[in-house]
């Protein structure tokens, strides 16, 4: 939601702005379901450069169908919680004022507020580790706090994406210098309310400004919503046994599911050598698709290394240090991976990707399970050792090569 932010000197200034952005919404009959949100910025000039309305219980007497927040940029907030303010939902305070952080908690949540901390710029995230169970959301300022139209700082983006990925379900509030030209950013960041100030304030028509960033941050979010379980694929790893001959119907499984991708533009990725790896190249190769082979040379050599097949005629190559790094190489160059039958290298391939999404869950690479017999696998694992349902999840299983492509294609926000 965006919450259009109100820094004014005079009670009476915020009165009227008040009253201007209820009238309108009312005229344009897009009040919505829930009451509009509204920030009331008060700073005391110690805390900033500037000095605004301070006399916050006054907003009592305000009648008002929004939903008030104030946004505390002060030395010391206490004087500001005397009493509960009727209008106002939410509190939010400066984590940087940390002699005062604690008992700004407590007494906000003693009066029924929601309570929220906010970061300025360059404070640093582990400032907040005391307090993630303590508090209702996080507030991101994006501008040096204490003054409306002051310059958006990018950098700050970041520190909300990094915030996002500790998975804390904490709401994001970001304030400060955000207009159409960066309000998808915003939100791509992690925001799910924005506050917007001078941008909405200092325009010919107000509202009109609120109700446009209101329908684009509807559009943003719904479109990432579309896509959140999306990602971009480019290349896709191709595991199974090296012992399969072009007669093998694992083999011509493998060919004609590589074939198929690459002829939706897919590299192909394998491990140089033959069996489900030469099919792998074959088939990306039928449809005019390119093949990456990750590949170790050993020394000398191994009776139950099959090698790098030279019939395998790939299109580029990565050398790696031995066996488990090629494994490791080849997981890390690759978007996907496509699990054909094989041997025990196989399954050790298996093992490495299934335990390295699990631990990185969220940022995963999908799993794709080639034969119905891959099932009965699974299923021994759960009746014999332990086996969480999450871990099962990241699992895919498919019996030909076009449920193959139809299920990335499913997964790939280009395609």
């Amino acid at each position: 939601m965006i919450i259009p932010a109100i820094l004014e000197n005079s009670f009476e200034e915020i009165v009227k702005k008040l009253k201007l952005f209820e009238l309108t919404l009312r005229k344009l009959k897009i009040i919505h379901q829930d009451a509009p949100k509204i920030q009331i910025d008060v700073a005391d000039e110690k805390f900033t450069d500037s000095e605004t309305f301070m006399d916050v219980n006054k907003l009592d007497s305000i009648e008002t169908s929004a939903k008030l927040e104030l946004d505390l940029m002060v030395k010391n907030p206490m004087p500001f919680l005397e009493k509960r303010i009727k209008n106002v939902e939410k509190v939010c305070f400066n984590i940087n004022v940390f002699e005062y952080v604690d008992e700004f908690i407590e007494k906000a949540k003693e009066l029924g507020y929601k309570v929220g901390l906010s970061l300025s710029p360059e404070t640093e995230l582990f400032k907040l580790n005391n307090y993630l169970t303590k508090v209702d959301y996080i507030q991101f300022l994006t501008i040096r706090p204490g003054r409306q139209g002051n310059a958006f700082i990018p950098e700050v983006l970041k520190k909300i994406a990094q915030f996002r990925d500790l998975k804390t379900n904490l709401p994001v509030q970001v304030d400060g210098g955000i207009g159409e030209e960066n309000l998808k950013a915003v939100i791509e960041a992690g925001a799910s309310d924005v506050v917007v100030g001078s941008h909405i304030w200092t325009q010919k028509d107000p509202v009109q400004v609120y109700v446009i960033l209101n329908k684009m941050s509807e559009s943003i979010k719904k479109e990432m919503e579309n896509t959140k379980d999306k990602i971009s694929i480019k290349k896709i790893a191709f595991l199974g046994g090296a012992a399969w001959k072009p007669t093998d119907e694992v083999y011509k499984l493998a060919r004609e599911t590589a074939s198929l991708l690459a002829e939706s533009g897919y590299e192909i990725v394998n491990g140089g050598g033959p069996g489900v790896m030469k099919a792998a190249t074959q088939g990306a190769h039928d449809k005019g698709g390119v093949s990456l082979a990750i590949t170790y040379h050993p020394n000398k050599i191994k009776r139950h290394y099959e090698g790098v097949d030279y019939e395998n005629h790939f299109d580029e190559e990565v050398i790696t240090l031995d066996y488990f790094d090629r494994t490791k190489v080849m997981l890390q160059n690759s978007d996907v991976h496509v699990i054909f039958s094989g041997s025990i290298g196989t399954l050790s391939e298996f093992g490495m990707t299934w335990v390295n999404s699990w631990i990185h869950e969220g940022h995963h690479k999908p799993i794709v399970l080639v034969g119905s017999f891959w099932q009965e696998i699974i299923n021994a694992i759960k009746r014999n050792m332990i086996l969480d349902q999450g871990e099962e999840r990241l699992l895919k299983i498919c019996e030909t090569p076009r449920e193959v492509l139809e299920y990335i294609k499913s997964l790939d926000i280009k395609a």
